[in-house]
């Protein structure tokens, strides 16, 4: 009889994420299933083995989050590896005294509740991710004596910083387009 620990994958077998698909081997058998779901189906590849796995490409995305009633969408820029936690990039406090607060660590902000689109602007390296870092670590935040002299959000700043990273050649000049199309009014 055999183990059933022999023939399906266990908690400890290394997982290969490809788009929405799992796959892995267990004992020279091959295993998918879609990911999010506890099933796995054995699968019978045509004489092919899964690709080596390899680090995941990051992505820069821009993150749309709501705010309150009748206030513009809070924008903040996102490292990290397709459907993966990573770093945030974002400035927080009111109009008048916004302040640059990265995520210390990786975060997951899909799953906060502001939480409502992103869009994916450029694939990055290991080192074009810390210059994303370098820049975003940075760019001054806008300030404003009072409410009525306000000029500046979180979306300006955030399209400060992609045009820095257009002249760096890390982000298209179409994505900067883009993401300037989308701003609203302050």
């Amino acid at each position: 009889m055999t183990n059933t620990n022999d023939m399906y994958p266990t908690s400890t077998t290394l997982i290969q994420t490809i788009g929405l698909r799992e796959m892995c081997q267990v004992n020279g058998r091959h295993f998918k299933r879609r990911k999010g779901t506890e099933e796995w189906i054995e699968d019978e590849p045509e004489n092919t083995s899964l690709p080596p796995i390899q680090p995941q490409p990051l992505y820069l995305s821009l993150v749309h989050e709501k705010q309150g009633p009748d206030e513009p969408l809070h924008w903040s820029l996102f490292v990290a590896p397709e459907n993966e936690p990573g770093w945030l990039y974002q400035l927080t406090g009111d109009a008048e005294h916004m302040t640059y607060e990265p995520s210390d660590g990786k975060v997951d902000i899909t799953s906060s509740e502001p939480f409502l689109t992103l869009y994916q602007l450029a694939s990055l390296t290991e080192g074009q991710a810390m210059v994303v870092k370098a820049i975003t670590d940075h760019e001054t935040p806008p300030h404003a004596v009072n409410r009525r002299e306000v000029k500046e959000k979180c979306q300006g700043w955030a399209v400060r910083v992609l045009g820095k990273l257009v002249e760096e050649g890390i982000v298209s000049a179409f994505k900067l387009d883009m993401a300037k199309s989308m701003m609203q009014p302050v």
